[in-house]
């Protein structure tokens, strides 16, 4: 099926806006040969890494305000979970990589030795946790100085749960004696206790299945529907009787003339008019 000017549009906006490494006329050639559920899934697969501004609750474990470390850090914290009731931004305060390796082709890891984990964040992808820098001091290049000390945490869209502090050692999978680092052991621990919180003891649970390609399952399965969503409604954009309903079912006046494009709102699908400058929410995303 041909391809309408509003799906190439926004193929081309999600390639512009995706961080991509190396980046290169090579790689960019990569996406642009993929089709829009390819270019969905990397789109989708790094915007889950990047928490969108939304007022939430914040819930602190027990684990943060008894670390040593809590004296010394609790002022930068509080900063950062007065901004997440808030509903500000808190993009600085992501990782490098969230803001600048969201993908990179498979061929590249496979013949320049690149680690295939590079475009993905292990610890949000097998186990949920987003981790932040503390230091509030946003620099030129738009990041937060960075600390070795980082806050980990669940979060939904409704709720930020502060889960532990930890140092980068964390992230190392073994210490050099060959065993597992004690921050490592200490997060899978709080893991564990947080996954399996009101189950009976014994009981069998699989959490967050992976992909071979090292997308989470949710992930790909958000990008099926997406799509769906996307092919079902595009194709009915040129339908004045649609149109119509779009706005009557939304207790708007009918515009004389409208132009679509499909946009995205953090994870949230929607449809924006930009001659009335109406956004359409489609979906929304999990956080």
């Amino acid at each position: 099926m041909t391809e309408s000017k509003r799906l190439r549009k926004l193929k081309a906006d999600l390639i512009k806006e995706l961080p991509f490494f190396p980046n290169d006329k090579t790689t960019l050639a990569d996406l642009k040969n993929q089709g829009l559920q390819g270019v969905l899934l990397h789109y989708l697969h790094w915007k889950t890494r990047i928490v969108p501004p939304r007022r939430r609750r914040v819930e602190i474990a027990p684990e943060v305000t008894s670390d040593r470390r809590w004296t010394s850090l609790k002022a930068d914290i509080n900063r950062l979970l007065e901004k997440v009731r808030n509903g500000e931004d808190i993009y600085p305060y992501h990782s490098k990589r969230a803001h600048r390796k969201g993908y990179t082709p498979i061929q590249g890891t496979q013949n320049d030795g690149v680690d295939s984990w590079e475009d993905k964040d292990q610890l949000l992808n097998t186990m949920g946790f987003y981790h932040f820098h503390l230091d509030m001091n946003v620099l030129s290049s738009g990041l937060s100085e960075r600390t070795d000390d980082v806050l980990f945490a669940f979060v939904s869209r409704e709720t930020f749960h502060a889960i532990g502090i930890f140092d980068h050692s964390v992230f190392e999978h073994t210490a050099h004696d060959k065993s597992m680092t004690a921050e490592r052991e200490r997060m899978w621990e709080l893991h564990e206790k947080h996954t399996t919180h009101g189950m009976a003891p014994g009981t069998v649970y699989i959490s967050n299945p992976i992909m071979m390609s090292g997308h989470p399952l949710y992930v790909v399965e958000m990008c099926s529907h997406y799509a769906r969503i996307i092919t079902e409604i595009d194709q009915k954009l040129d339908d004045r009787m649609f149109v119509n309903s779009l706005y009557e079912e939304g207790g708007l006046t009918v515009p004389i003339k409208y132009s679509f494009e499909w946009r995205f709102s953090g994870l949230d699908l929607g449809l924006f008019d930009k001659r009335t400058d109406t956004f359409f929410s489609f979906h929304k995303g999990h956080i």
